[in-house]
């Protein structure tokens, strides 16, 4: 009989490959997966060898990390990198290259499409984009691929993890293969993060089917014994009113978290009950695994008794010298046809320039946020004769059409819908057209944009665009406030532009401008006029060119809190102004006046993390120019700069706020109090170098004495970001004849076409 019993175990050994040893088996759990670290920390501390490592999700990262020969400093050091970590939600405002992109809009929907699939339009359901996570696991596993030959028995450590093949409905152990995209696959957890595709086959988080691959170590390696690290518990009961909590119930299959005592054990972490994204806590986790481990050491060294000598770290020193440096060879496009190629290749530019895969970098995280493509997946593959690597990325081309929705809706009165089309063309050049509209009751407009950006190391952009707008302050004169002021102006602008830009790193664009600009008044001078009266007009025509820089990185387009903006502009008006006096002069009656001026404008806004929860932002403008005074006091301040730090001053004629040369000042405190809940604060002072003052005599402009008056405005405002648009409540104060406090409530985003007269 034991005989037999040692043939069998010769026959299963020889067909297996392995000796038998201690298997560590690592569960998913998202951010609470980090606890694995500390149980790693514990084994190593305590000389527990690890012969094989088998795991799901976060537990196959840690574990892909361990057996590619990381330590577990080492493995905390890359995974809690802020630039790792720094997987931002799907249509963030940060989405495309800062060069490409348009300016912002109120729209809180896209919806990407194409006529030649069956006007098929795409929803979005991966709520994080990994882009930027792909490239790290990239590099973070080409050296232990390029030593194993892409044999996952010949890392380190031999090291199994498992995906779910969601067309077959079948969990997948990934043996072999590219090591990088097997980890991705398992740590892709459904409607969360975007699918892979490998070898035709999609895939997502193994969760789905086995959370805890116990079974899967014992077929893979038959070891002698089981560690098991669980870092979650199952899923609880699901609610019908969370949304999240009937998919993860759905799709999760719950997972048996036991392992029989005769072969092995299980390393509770105590993760607490927080979401598994709460990534903020990494370092509790760590700590509480490495807490769990050494309560289990005792146990476990009685069972595996001290049979050999082993100090991991010198097998991972001897594995790692093995591991060629990062330097590059070559960068290849793969996924688009020839032409579509060409212009990728001709960002990229010579491929030699990118000596390493460091140095590479940059490019790509430039290259992922390109408006031309909708996905990008890095490989590596190592050249055992040019002993160098070769990058691969596979491209997907963006929709070629593409719809935006969106909007505002206010209890000041002031509610406008938003839409645009946008059409796409990529060939060896990009082409890009939109069309979009405001309307609403207090501002309309039509739009039309056109781009053809030619690449290269430095692309360069040619851009037109045609827009007639009109601001109705006397449709919002009897809402928010109560205004003494002028109730009757109406403010259209149309210009036509032309412009060429160029990038300045990721972040910043570069724009040399001409535009031919008409802008058109009609006012009455006060309150105090009936509906037989004649408004005054303004009509203005001029020539402008100019240059602009600016720089965005913030996070979002309407309340920021991290990230900065700079804009910096230059501007040359030459024109003319028709003024026609209203009430008892005859329309034909006009003045024609020809007047040149110049305009800079800087602005800039710098948001800092204080903690996980508070950002504290400056802000700072300065407007010069040398404007003359114009025929009265309304016109001349209709052209001059106005300062409007606060959404709602957008939809006012605020005379305090306008200047023709002044300076502001704000800071802002942003408290994250519960979830999607901000609670904001804003202060802003306004100083204008001379305060453009009225003759009550004939109506005429005066300057005022140098820094002789000085404003504030101010604002304190709840803020919800729901996964749609967003939803404010707020207390504003501004200084103005009337009502100084007002309550507003609105759902959407206050944002208006870029003004070229006041920019």
């Amino acid at each position: 009989m034991v005989k037999h019993f040692l043939l069998m175990f010769l026959i299963i050994n020889s067909i297996t490959g392995f000796t038998q040893g201690i298997a560590l088996v690592l569960s998913g759990g998202g951010a609470k997966g980090f606890s694995h670290i500390g149980v790693l920390r514990a084994l190593e501390e305590n000389d527990i060898p690890v012969d094989y490592i088998v795991g799901n999700s976060m537990g196959a990262l840690i574990g892909g990390l361990y057996a590619a020969g990381y330590s577990p400093d080492e493995i905390k050091h890359l995974l809690s990198d802020p630039r790792f970590l720094n997987f931002t939600k799907e249509g963030n405002f940060r989405n495309s290259s800062f060069y490409q992109e348009d300016e912002p809009n109120a729209s809180f929907a896209s919806f990407p499409f194409n006529v030649d699939k069956g006007f098929s339009i795409q929803i979005p359901l991966n709520v994080y984009d990994f882009k930027e996570i792909d490239y790290k696991l990239m590099e973070y596993f080409a050296g232990a691929s390029a030593v194993s030959g892409n044999n996952f028995d010949s890392l380190m450590i031999p090291f199994r993890c498992v995906a779910t093949d969601i067309d077959s409905s079948r969990l997948v152990v990934f043996r072999d293969g590219n090591l990088a995209k097997s980890v991705r696959a398992s740590i892709t957890f459904p409607f969360f993060v975007r699918p892979i595709e490998i070898n035709d086959v999609i895939y997502f988080d193994g969760g789905m089917y086995d959370n805890f691959p116990v079974d899967v170590a014992l077929t893979e390696f038959n070891p002698d014994y089981i560690i098991g690290s669980k870092a979650v518990k199952n899923y609880s009961s699901p609610n019908a009113d969370n949304a999240i909590s009937l998919i993860q119930s759905m799709l999760m299959t719950k997972a048996d978290f036991e392992v029989d005592s005769t072969i092995g054990i299980v390393i509770e972490s105590k993760s607490g009950n927080e979401s598994i994204f709460k990534f903020s806590k990494i370092e509790s986790y760590i700590d509480s695994g490495y807490v769990a481990a050494q309560q289990k050491v005792g146990d476990i060294l009685q069972r595996i008794g001290n049979t050999r000598s082993y100090k991991q770290d010198d097998k991972r020193k001897k594995f790692r010298s093995k591991i060629p440096d990062r330097e590059l060879s070559n960068i290849r496009i793969s996924g688009l046809n020839y032409k579509q190629e060409q212009y990728f290749h001709k960002l990229i530019g010579n491929p030699q320039r990118f000596t390493n895969t460091k140095k590479f970098q940059d490019f790509y995280f430039r290259l992922i946020t390109n408006e031309n493509i909708s996905s990008i997946y890095p490989e590596i593959e190592y050249d055992s004769k040019e002993k160098k690597y070769e990058i691969n990325l596979v491209l997907k081309k963006a929709e070629p059409f593409n719809i935006q929705v969106g909007g505002y809706i206010s209890s000041s009165g002031v509610n406008e819908g938003f839409i645009d089309l946008g059409y796409n063309y990529l060939g060896k050049s990009a082409k890009n057209f939109n069309v979009g509209a405001y309307f609403g009751t207090f501002y309309n407009s039509f739009s039309t944009v056109g781009k053809i950006e030619f690449p290269g190391k430095t692309p360069v952009s040619l851009k037109y665009k045609f827009l007639i707008s009109r601001k109705n302050y006397f449709s919002n004169a009897r809402y928010f406030f109560e205004d003494q002021f002028p109730a009757y102006i109406i403010n259209d602008e149309n210009y036509f532009e032309i412009s060429s830009g160029m990038p300045i790193g990721n972040t910043g664009v570069l724009n040399l401008f001409l535009s031919n600009i008409n802008a058109y008044y009609q006012y009455y001078q006060d309150n105090y006029f009936t509906r037989t009266d004649t408004a005054d007009v303004s009509n203005f025509y001029f020539l402008t060119p100019g240059i602009e820089y600016e720089l965005n990185s913030l996070n979002r387009k309407l309340y920021p809190t991290k990230g900065n903006h700079i804009y910096l502009g230059l501007s040359y008006f030459s024109g003319n102004e028709k003024y026609t006096k209203g009430s008892g002069r005859r329309p034909d009656e006009e003045i024609t006046k020809h007047f040149s001026y110049y305009n800079i404008k800087f602005k800039t806004q710098h948001y800092h993390k204080l903690s996980s929860r508070i950002s504290f932002g400056l802000s700072g403008e300065v407007g010069m120019s040398n404007k003359p005074l114009l025929e009265n006091y309304i016109s001349s301040l209709l052209l001059a700069n106005p300062y409007e730090p606060i959404p709602v001053m957008k939809t006012l004629f605020l005379e305090n706020y306008r200047a023709l040369n002044y300076g502001g000042a704000g800071a802002t405190l942003d408290y994250n109090f519960f979830k999607q809940f901000d609670l904001r604060i804003d202060g802003y002072y306004f100083l204008p170098y001379e305060k453009i003052k009225k003759n009550t005599v004939n109506n005429s402009a005066y300057l005022g004495n140098v820094f002789s008056d000085s404003y504030f405005t101010g604002s304190a405002r709840i803020v919800y970001r729901p996964p749609i648009a967003v939803i404010s409540a707020s207390v504003n104060y501004i200084e103005k004849p009337g009502s100084k406090f007002g309550f507003l409530l609105n759902l959407g985003y206050l944002i208006f076409n870029k003004s070229r007269i006041y920019r």
